[in-house]
């Protein structure tokens, strides 16, 4: 990875990261002495880091009876406890932006360069499970019903499909991703029905395990980094801006149309349109705006054991999801740092971003 593109990463956390993903979306090359053109796109372990837990990292999960953390050049980082963190031998050295596991065990590392990899025994040790340098975009999240049966979303709509574990992927064509938005969340609800959030407001809705796809009116036409299942058949989605939307029953939300399709994608290709960044909020059945003062972009959530709905994102904000009031609520956290994941630890906030993991007071 380059000085610029680590820096500009560093600055903007996971929001940049996922701007990032467009914008230096060539593979990182190694070159030859002559020509200095690529020779072999192949991938390269990561470096040991003697500072791994201050580096921007992407997401933090919790398996193998600890935690564990991913970020740029490779990182993955590993901690029995929340707060003493060793790094751990990763296969490549490109940006990992998410961690999911199936269960204790069982997950899977994502991020630049079509890189996915997967672990067996909780994080400790990790293979390549794909790797396209030669395609060169980054996979921002993943999905496994089971060890064979799974989904992987990425870069302008792509979303393939897997019965083999992963050795292979079949591409899934859907109406719902023909403007080739970019796929930043893909979620299971309560009910196993699922949920892709991603660019220009996208919102598609599944019941058959991702083999088909129904586009949702959306009521924000800016980007939505993620997504968390509430309840039995609610979702929470939340991106730019700090805008956040809660679906009490997703079956609920109505499909959007042929012509509300064109319509929007008329209005984004308007110059006009473009040029004055229009990101409208509009009141669509099936959804409820949650308010706030703020307007910092939110990248990652989690829910907490007693149920409350934690939102991280720029300068340090940690947002507490007030559904019944409808609102945004601002919790006093002692950080400034760009936040793009977070989880709690018992009476503890474990988050990460462009300073590393910090462990914070869980405020009450």
């Amino acid at each position: 990875m380059s000085a610029a593109r680590s820096s500009a990463l560093r600055r903007g956390g996971w929001g940049l990261a996922l701007g990032w993903a467009l914008a230096c979306a060539a593979p990182a090359l190694a070159q030859d002495g002559s020509t200095g053109t690529d020779t072999s796109l192949a991938p390269r372990a990561a470096m040991e880091a003697p500072r791994a837990d201050q580096a921007l990292l992407l997401d933090v999960a919790q398996a193998g009876g600890g935690w564990l953390a991913v970020g740029e050049h490779g990182l993955i980082l590993r901690s029995t406890d929340g707060a003493h963190w060793q790094q751990v031998p990763s296969p490549v050295d490109v940006t990992l932006v998410r961690l999911r596991f199936l269960d204790a065990q069982r997950g899977w590392a994502l991020g630049y360069d079509g890189c996915v990899l997967a672990t067996e025994d909780g994080g400790a040790h990790w293979r390549i499970l794909q790797y396209d340098a030669a395609w060169g975009r980054p996979w921002f999240d993943v999905r496994f019903f089971d060890p064979d049966h799974g989904l992987l979303a990425g870069t302008n709509g792509t979303l393939k499909i897997t019965s083999d574990g992963g050795k292979t992927w079949q591409a899934i064509d859907s109406p719902a991703f023909a403007d080739t938005p970019n796929l930043y969340n893909l979620i299971a609800l309560g009910d196993g029905s699922l949920l892709i959030a991603g660019e220009r407001g996208l919102l598609a809705r599944s019941t058959d395990r991702g083999l088909s796809w129904t586009q949702l009116k959306s009521p924000y036409t800016g980007s939505y980094f993620g997504a968390l299942a509430v309840g039995a058949r609610g979702a929470l989605v939340f991106g730019l801006r700090g805008n956040a939307f809660y679906a009490p029953d997703l079956a609920q939300a109505p499909a959007l149309s042929a012509q509300e399709r064109a319509a929007l994608e008329e209005a984004a290709n308007n110059p006009e349109y473009a040029a004055r960044k229009i990101d409208p909020v509009s009141a669509v059945a099936g959804w409820i705006e949650l308010k706030s003062d703020q307007t910092e972009s939110l990248f990652g959530g989690t829910i907490a054991p007693d149920g409350r709905v934690l939102l991280f994102g720029m300068n340090g904000h940690v947002m507490q999801a007030e559904l019944k009031a409808a609102r945004l609520q601002p919790l006093a956290v002692s950080t400034d740092n760009n936040l793009n994941a977070g989880a709690v630890a018992g009476d503890h906030l474990l988050v990460v971003g462009s300073a590393g993991v910090q462990r914070l007071p869980l405020p009450r």
